[in-house]
């Protein structure tokens, strides 16, 4: 996965080179998708996720509902699906074979892992080279905030749902959903009992799934159809641990 993310940062460093736009280009991405935003009363609820999930964790977890279904049925009838369809027309005039549902497998085996195995390992660089610059923001400050000091594994990712799409001045844009399982683990002391052992310390260790709704852009400069896709924004929200 370094490999790839190593790969994708050779290919940006080459557009950089040969376009001479590439600091800019960040800035407008952002101020377009904010612009988009703005107008876009449904996005804006999209984005707005979390607020929306902590509303209902309550009454979906007593209804027995698995975190993809808290998505869907918050969103379910937001969207047409002539936005995905028109995104996806304009994506193939240059990339012809592009296609939504392997797009979609590549988000889930490649993109989504690099990035929240970075992520989860407070790996700053790599982030760099996956992410637009209110992404990586989000990502700095989710790293500062993090209060659980132990180790954090990413041990499976669900499948990504492509809610939306939309064309920006620069760009496509689509908007997914993925869950995903995470095991927390660190190690803690544990006291010790009168008459018997010495305090010692044992690894506290739990599964938890966390949700991630996602925005990506497309470079339609770049050729190579899994490094032209980087991380506009995104939200993250931790559910109870997995049962």
């Amino acid at each position: 996965m370094k490999a790839a993310a190593e790969e994708k940062q050779q290919n940006m460093k080459i557009d950089e080179e040969t376009t001479g736009v590439t600091e800019h280009k960040g800035s407008k991405w952002e101020s377009n998708w904010k612009n988009f935003k703005e107008q876009n009363p449904l996005v804006q609820k999209l984005m707005n996720i979390r607020e929306n999930l902590e509303e209902s964790d309550n009454l979906f977890a007593r209804a027995g509902y698995k975190v993809f279904d808290t998505f869907h049925n918050i969103f379910t009838g937001m969207f047409q699906p002539g936005e995905i369809s028109s995104t996806t027309a304009e994506i193939q005039k240059i990339d012809p074979n592009f296609d939504l549902t392997v797009f979609a497998t590549t988000l889930r085996l490649e993109i989504v892992p690099n990035v929240l195995e970075a992520y989860l390992r407070s790996d700053v660089e790599i982030l760099e080279n996956w992410c637009q610059e209110r992404a990586l923001g989000q990502f700095k400050h989710m790293l500062a905030a993090r209060e659980f000091t132990g180790t954090i594994r990413l041990i499976d990712i669900g499948e990504c749902d492509v809610l939306s799409g939309c064309m920006l001045e620069l760009g496509p844009v689509f908007m997914f959903n993925v869950a995903t399982q995470q095991h927390y683990s660190k190690m803690v002391k544990v006291a010790a009992v009168e008459g018997g052992e010495d305090a010692t310390e044992a690894v506290e260790d739990s599964i938890k799934t966390v949700n991630y709704m996602i925005a990506v852009c497309r470079d339609q400069t770049m050729l190579d159809p899994t490094a032209a896709w980087t991380v506009l924004e995104l939200v993250e929200h931790v559910t109870g641990d997995y049962i």
